[in-house]
This record gives structure tokens, C-alpha cells and sequence, in this order.
């Protein structure tokens, strides 16, 4: 979907609105996709640990830019988020798709997510942005195959800081094959 939290209020709410009106349409391309590579897009959880691995298995970098993924990645990624977030309000249908507009330092400001939670006080706006967890794992998998960006060094306050050596020490590569699995479990106990 791209970075909606630097557009004017009702750019982002057009691409929100849009994003909820093409979400079949995305679900049926993605599907076929998925039929194409022999996998079903079904419901239940063995078919969406199939999904999983296909996903952890065929992801792709982008071989001239270390740490991004191919250009048409992105387009599964959001498809992919869509269909967990469809599954998880099929599977909860108390939560639903809001657009979120509390907070410009959030991650998931002006972005679709997943809200509603039973379980958690509403004022905290407690959300689930499956597109930036699908995106944020596809990186950690292409990075467990050795892409990964450099960024060099930069100097605050007089201090050199090596922000790779930094990276490094801090940055959980691990991608497990069950991440999406995982994170509807998280989505059931919210809910």
C-alpha cells in the first residue's frame, strides 16, 4: 500500500477506502497466485501454515537493492495482509478493519488495521497492522539469506557510530516458517 502516513488526512482515507472497496479483488489475485503455486487459500490452520511456507519458501530480494525485497513482493505482502486480517475478523467478528488515525508517531498511523479487542481497554486504540508485520517478516526472511542493507556511519555529537555494527547486535533476523500462525494465535487471546 506504500507510506500513507505522510499524506494529507483525506489522501490517506481515499487510499484506506479504496484498499477496503479492492480487498476481493486482491484476495481473488492473490488466490490465484497461490493456485498457480500449488497452494489453497483456505481457512483452517494447516492450510494457513501451507500459506506460510510458501510465503518463507518464495519470497524474493531484490538482488540491486540489499535488504529490499522485488518490487512485486510488496504487492503479496499487502495482499497477504489483507487475507490474515479477513481471517482473523472471520475468526473474531467482533474485530474489524478501522482506519487509524490516533497518533502521527504510530506505526500504524493512517494505515488499515485491526482493531476491536475484547480483551483490551479501548482508549489505548490497540491495534493489529498485519501489513507492516507481513513486510517487517518478508525483510527478516530475506535477511536470513544474506541481504541485508548497509547504512555506513554517522556522527552524533562529535561520536562516529557505526549504524551496520549496531544493526547487527540488535537486529533478530530469525524468521520462523510459523509466523502466521503465531500471530493469529496472538489475535485470539486479544480478541
Amino acid at each position: 500500500m506504500g507510506p500513507l502516513n505522510g499524506l494529507p488526512l483525506t489522501e490517506a482515507r481515499l487510499a484506506f477506502k479504496r484498499c477496503m472497496e479492492t480487498k476481493a479483488e486482491r484476495l481473488e489475485m492473490l488466490g490465484r497466485l497461490l493456485n498457480a503455486n500449488g497452494v489453497t487459500m483456505d481457512v483452517d490452520d494447516s492450510a494457513v501454515q501451507k500459506l506460510n511456507g510458501w510465503f518463507y519458501e518464495n519470497v524474493e530480494f531484490d538482488p540491486e537493492q540489499p535488504g529490499r525485497l522485488l518490487a512485486d513482493w510488496y504487492s503479496v505482502v499487502h495482499d497477504m495482509a489483507m487475507f490474515l486480517g479477513e481471517l482473523t475478523i472471520r475468526r473474531h467478528p467482533n474485530l474489524r478493519w478501522e482506519f487509524f488515525t490516533w497518533g502521527r508517531t504510530n506505526v500504524s498511523f493512517q494505515k488499515p488495521v485491526i482493531m476491536g479487542f475484547g480483551t483490551e481497554d479501548p482508549k489505548f486504540r490497540t491495534n493489529i497492522d498485519f501489513e507492516r508485520m507481513v513486510a517487517a517478516y518478508a525483510h527478516r526472511i530475506v535477511a536470513g539469506r544474506g541481504s541485508i542493507p548497509t547504512y555506513g556511519t554517522v556522527t552524533v555529537r562529535g561520536t562516529a557510530i557505526d549504524v551496520d555494527a549496531l544493526s547487527r547486535d540488535h537486529d533478530s533476523t530469525d524468521a520462523t516458517a510459523d509466523q502466521f500462525l503465531l500471530w493469529l494465535l496472538m489475535a485470539k487471546e486479544r480478541a
